[in-house]
């Protein structure tokens, strides 16, 4: 078969407007997916006791204070995590900082939860 046999069977095949269509179904998903990932977390959830007390954007910079000075809170550079507790093992001050990407730090003698929720894209959405 030569080079324009080949054309011809393509043409056969696929108009110009199937490919007009498919290239724009393409374009629509990328763009999807580049949105649905670019809209990471952006606010963390400060659960004391089970009920939600606090709720930070990660964008602005703050620290605060938490069970009457028990605990600080840090939010930095797009992170949160926990500057200093009074419990006993320290292991949320050394929990890795929590970013958009999400996560949970737990404070189990202090009962408080920090979750930052992101919006999961699988491949089959």
């Amino acid at each position: 078969m030569s080079k324009t046999s080949n054309r011809e069977q393509f043409k056969d095949i696929f108009k110009i407007g199937d490919i007009f269509i498919f290239a724009l179904i393409i374009v629509l998903v990328v763009l999807t997916i580049v949105f649905a990932l670019k809209d990471g977390a952006d606010t963390a959830e400060i659960y004391i006791d089970g009920d939600l007390k606090y709720t930070l954007d990660l964008s602005v910079d703050k620290e605060i204070e938490l069970l009457e000075g028990k605990m600080k809170i840090v939010v930095s550079e797009g992170r949160i995590y926990v500057k200093h507790s009074d419990c006993a093992e320290q292991l949320c001050v050394h929990s890795t900082p929590l970013s958009s990407h999400g996560g949970v730090i737990v404070c189990l003698p202090n009962k408080v939860v920090i979750k930052v929720a992101t919006r999961d894209v699988d491949a089959i959405t």
